[in-house]
């Protein structure tokens, strides 16, 4: 399979992923607790303000520790939205496909075999699961983790 189909790969399991978290947002079913303690942080520091949550009263950075907080503050500058989350976390996901296939052929694989694992990691339940519950910052690391292996 030709890179081509792998981009198409990684670039339509993003949109599904997304549409799918947006879609259980859409329907009321997302948590406000996790969304609630990164929204209103990211927002404050679009702002210029200390990201301090009113949920947990403490800084963003006390509670998950995550500086990927800071980069992501200037989506909100553009607009202030959840789906900004949604986004980044589904293309993270959906970039882990790239790695996993690169350690396929690294391990000797075909491109076919190297492709079709990269298949199974994007069709693993795990990763639809992880999408859909909510947003967790940790989860930004996942295609990193693979890319350092």
């Amino acid at each position: 399979m030709q890179s081509r189909s792998r981009m198409w790969m990684v670039v339509g399991s993003a949109s599904l992923l997304f549409a799918a978290s947006s879609l259980r947002h859409g329907l009321l079913q997302s948590n406000a607790w996790d969304l609630g303690i990164f929204d209103q942080p990211l927002f404050l520091l679009s702002q210029g303000l200390p990201p301090i949550s009113t949920i947990i009263d403490i800084h963003i950075l006390g509670d998950h520790a995550a500086w990927i907080f800071y980069p992501l503050s200037l989506l909100y500058r553009i607009y202030a939205d959840v789906h900004w989350l949604f986004a980044v976390q589904a293309i993270a996901l959906a970039l882990g496909a790239v790695p996993t296939w690169h350690l396929a052929q690294q391990a000797g694989l075909k491109n076919q075999q190297a492709t079709a694992l990269a298949g199974v990691y994007l069709l693993y339940p795990l990763i639809f699961n992880l999408n859909l519950f909510d947003f967790h910052p940790e989860v930004i690391a996942l295609p990193l983790f693979l890319t350092a292996i």
